[in-house]
């Protein structure tokens, strides 16, 4: 398609959420509210991440569209109290995008544009008046691996070899832990917990993704004992 069909096909997803929502539209439509829809979020999201891992543009497709109608919907909704409308969500990122860009569109150097992105977001949250502490900078909605593994970015990473040493130290807590009778389940769990977290950290040391690694990891193992085992 070209730039102006594009638009077109915009403008009618635009239009169908409207109608969807109108007083003769549909009723489950005109019942969801922000927060009714924050699960569907959620779901598409993790069901465009699987259709990327399978390569399948098709699928893509689909589920890039599905993601799209929830942004469009949350968008409709708080166009209908007057609050915003899709027309300013756009305005938003186009703006941050080219606030951030500055080596794009302004005439900063290309050098040092991630420590450039980071004063920029601070300075972002400094004008609108929002701590930048990390509670406030990192969300804790995220996954548990990825806030966890985010923290150990923001403040600065251990080097890898002092969390492979954390991790030996807490695997020994561990197995002392497993092997006294004594010891309660919060012990168990605080030491798992603290060998969670440095497992995190190693992964900021050394830039990998815990969440995708391990995520990528299960899909093999389910796909491995789905072959061996059959199922009716």
């Amino acid at each position: 398609m070209n730039r102006n069909e594009q638009l077109n096909k915009i403008h009618e997803l635009l239009d169908i959420m409207t109608q969807l929502r109108a007083e003769d539209g549909c009723p489950w439509d005109r019942e969801q509210t922000p927060s009714s829809l924050k699960k569907h979020i959620l779901e598409e999201s993790y069901e465009l991440l699987e259709a990327l891992d399978r390569g399948d543009a098709d699928e893509i497709c689909d589920e890039l569209g599905d993601l799209l109608l929830q942004v469009v919907f949350q968008a409709q909704i708080f166009s209908e109290s007057g609050t915003f409308d899709m027309g300013d969500v756009a305005a938003s990122i186009s703006s941050k995008l080219k606030r951030r860009h500055p080596h794009i569109f302004g005439d900063a150097e290309h050098a040092g544009h991630e420590e450039r992105w980071e004063r920029i977001k601070l300075q972002e949250r400094n004008e609108r008046g929002q701590s930048n502490t990390l509670a406030q900078r990192i969300p804790s909605a995220l996954p548990a691996l990825k806030r966890a593994t985010k923290f150990a970015k923001k403040k600065g990473p251990e080097p890898h070899y002092e969390s492979l040493q954390q991790i030996e130290n807490q695997l020994k807590v561990l197995r002392h832990n497993l092997s006294e009778n004594n010891k309660t389940t919060a012990d168990i769990e605080q030491a798992i917990s603290l060998l969670l977290q440095n497992t995190c950290e190693l992964c900021a040391a050394t830039g990998s993704d815990p969440e995708e690694l391990l995520r990528q990891k299960t899909t093999q193992l389910i796909a491995s004992y789905d072959s061996k085992n059959q199922f009716t």
